[in-house]
């Protein structure tokens, strides 16, 4: 009976948690996904030589450490260190790992020592690589969500300078003195790029890709066409900046008109644990069934996977990409 409730309670914690991510993870300042964007700065890094991102490659390794450096030959790791980069996280990838493991280890031994069943500590092990994961997916969407509320100011002070007669680069080092982060970062690292001698296109599409966001996509490709065809750079940035303010209000309307389905959504999903709550509260012995008896630990199981997916699903309803 004891074992049967543990583990009861560790499923409802769970799929709490798991739940309340789906739900409050933010709907602006994600990941890009334009496809017509993100095609056509596709088809601009295949005309990149293979020098050049062989330069560009080698001058990223060596800002890591000989460890992560090994890492990163794994794609999964790879991956989880361009998520870091991302979410702006400082710390090196075999520190993250290492404290993860650390951090596993230390549970594991503490369920053994309670005398707890052992797939206790793989559950916790698994809850804690899922805590990180979700830590900094929500790092990544509210890094991603303010870059794009900075880069309109971002582009009004690049067409300043470019009516004053400064050159380009000179502009992307003004918006790095002038803006906090994550924007001023960026374009100071963009600036930096173009100091060590790198192409216009190469430091620009590395840029894309640290912060890939359809207002930076855009952004890229409105200075990436006028190097190629020319043009006035001063009012394309302009006009570019004019439509990305349009955009975050627009972004800005539809989360508050979707304000009333998101609060159903969480009473929705949040009534079954507060309903389980008052319950046990006022007759334990009405709900005890459900995690004293094998039958009602499989409707809780089936339950919460339903819950879940009706989760997920409901985000998907009242996210709105624009």
């Amino acid at each position: 009976m004891e074992v049967n409730s543990t583990l009861f309670f560790v499923l409802l914690f769970v799929s709490v948690f798991i739940i309340s991510q789906a739900l409050i993870m933010p709907a602006a300042g994600q990941k890009a996904k334009h496809k017509e964007l993100t095609k056509r700065l596709e088809m601009t890094k295949s005309d990149l030589d293979s020098e050049s991102i062989n330069l560009l490659n080698e001058h990223y390794n060596k800002s890591l450490s000989p460890f992560d450096r090994n890492l990163i030959k794994i794609s999964y790791f790879a991956n989880l260190k361009k998520m870091m980069e991302l979410a702006g996280i400082r710390m090196g990838l075999a520190d993250l790992v290492a404290r993860v493991i650390l951090v596993c280890l230390a549970l594991f031994i503490l369920i053994l020592l309670i005398n707890q069943p052992w797939y206790f500590g793989l559950a916790l092990c698994l809850f804690v690589v899922l805590s990180v994961t979700f830590y900094i997916n929500w790092k990544v969407n509210f890094r991603l969500m303010k870059f794009e509320e900075q880069l309109p100011e971002a582009l009004d002070i690049m067409r300043r300078m470019l009516q004053t007669g400064q050159p380009l680069v000179q502009s992307f080092k003004e918006v790095g003195d002038e803006l906090p982060n994550p924007a001023g970062e960026e374009f100071r690292n963009t600036f930096n790029l173009l100091n060590f001698g790198y192409d216009m296109r190469i430091a620009i599409l590395n840029m894309s890709d640290r912060v890939p966001t359809v207002s930076m996509l855009a952004f890229s490709s409105a200075v990436l066409l006028q190097k190629d065809t020319g043009g006035n750079l001063s009012e394309n940035l302009q006009k570019v900046s004019e439509v990305l303010r349009s955009r975050f209000k627009l972004s800005r309307k539809i989360k508050t008109l979707t304000a009333e389905s998101r609060m159903a959504a969480w009473i929705l999903v949040l009534a079954p644990f507060a309903l389980f709550a008052a319950l046990q509260v006022i007759n334990p012995d009405y709900v005890s069934v459900l995690y004293t008896h094998p039958a009602g630990l499989k409707l809780i199981g089936f339950g919460m996977i339903s819950l879940m997916i009706g989760a997920f699903w409901m985000k998907r309803v009242i996210s709105l990409e624009v």
